[in-house]
């Protein structure tokens, strides 16, 4: 009898995390979508971002760039993405043209930043950034 309930369980729970892909039959669904980027002018340097979406917002990134992978949280405050969108986290800032779930693939990427650590030589003021990646072309999403 046990195993017939344990058996029944291990299905349902199976079942739920199978509709919990990254396919949205629902507006309200989390979603991911890659977007492959080239940055800079000629060939430029590839940068990566994995989005995840509820329904058509943008809720945070996953940004992959040279050897270094941060995680970023959708910023909507203060009017930070009245142009477009937003990424922070972890002393970093991923900024992109505006977008949705629909036109990720074509939205184009503005900067990637990093904060100045404080007291980290050649620093100069508190607030400063250093701009890893600018002019990200996006060239592929998936």
């Amino acid at each position: 009898m046990n195993r017939t309930i344990t058996a029944a369980l291990g299905i349902v729970l199976c079942a739920g995390l199978a509709a919990c892909g990254t396919t949205r039959d629902k507006e309200g669904d989390l979603a991911q979508k890659t977007v492959e980027y080239k940055c800079g002018t000629g060939n430029g340097e590839s940068l990566t971002a994995q989005y995840t979406f509820q329904g058509q917002e943008a809720l945070g990134a996953k940004v992959i760039f040279g050897d270094q992978v941060v995680d970023l949280t959708r910023s909507t405050s203060s009017n930070a993405d009245m142009v477009g969108n937003t990424f922070r986290g972890n002393g970093y800032t991923w900024t992109t043209d505006k977008f949705t779930y629909d036109t990720a693939g074509e939205a184009n990427g503005t900067m990637l930043t990093q904060d100045a650590a404080a007291g980290q030589a050649g620093a100069s003021q508190a607030g400063s950034a250093t701009v890893l990646a600018r002019e990200c072309k996006a060239i592929s999403a998936s």
